[in-house]
């Protein structure tokens, strides 16, 4: 039996997602959401509900950003919606202003949610926020642009030093601010963002490995397979086979 398959068949006959509800209201820092097509939120964990000032789920339930932000503020989070489910291009890891009008300031992703005929019908994502920065409003913009440049480039040779002076800082403020914010190095974030870009080529097209590790930015083959393996827990081509008849 194919993996996906057997993956997906198990996870449709969950009749009770009340462990998953639990696990997400767990995490203490991370606000996890999900809205419909309308902006409704349809789903909110215990920190979501403290983003949104209420005291639970259920007073959050068909409501959309506008009830409990500032227009602004809720015309950034609508439109990153919108964005999503238009494209299909998830929002990762990006830095983003914090539902209170402040120079606070939070990192989040989102994700689009099909539906079973494979049409946009919401979003789905999370949100948590950057502390113990307490210069970060002042070069928050110029490091955003480090990061969307990993984002946009990651197939070229990014170096750090590179990535620093675009955020206005010295490599060692640049490595120690974004270890803080993302939990790890930059030059891990960058490998990271290539396997995730490569786990895509290969579920979706039939170009060969080195071909995949070229476009996404590794040294070699032999670079790539190595990264990929230590990340994933698989290689390449294991993973490949593995996810044939997905959508190839």
């Amino acid at each position: 039996m194919n993996l996906k398959t057997m993956q997906h068949r198990f996870l449709s006959s969950i009749g009770d997602l009340t462990s998953l509800r639990q696990l997400m209201d767990t995490l203490p820092d991370v606000g996890f959401f999900m809205k419909d097509r309308q902006g409704r939120f349809m789903l909110n964990n215990h920190r979501a509900c403290q983003f949104c000032n209420a005291d639970n789920e259920l007073q959050t339930l068909g409501k959309t950003d506008y009830d409990f932000f500032s227009r602004d503020r809720a015309d950034f989070y609508v439109k990153g919606d919108q964005t999503v489910m238009a494209t299909g291009i998830p929002v990762i890891n990006e830095i983003a202003p914090a539902p209170e009008h402040s120079d606070r300031l939070m990192i989040h992703s989102k994700f689009p949610v099909y539906g079973k005929k494979g049409e946009p019908i919401g979003v789905i994502g999370f949100h948590r926020m950057v502390e113990g920065l307490r210069d970060m409003p002042r070069w928050h913009g110029r490091f955003a642009q480090a990061v969307t440049q990993i984002h946009t480039r990651f197939g070229e040779s990014l170096e750090i030093k590179k990535l620093a002076a675009l955020a206005g800082v010295s490599q060692s403020q640049f490595e120690r601010r974004f270890n803080r914010i993302f939990g790890t190095t930059p030059y891990e974030y960058i490998l990271r963002v290539r396997i995730a870009a490569a786990r895509t080529l290969l579920e979706n097209t039939d170009r060969t490995i080195s071909d995949i590790a070229c476009e996404t930015g590794f040294y070699d083959h032999s670079h790539f397979t190595r990264t990929f393996k230590r990340i994933t827990g698989t290689s390449p081509g294991h993973y490949r086979r593995s996810h044939l008849g997905s959508v190839l």
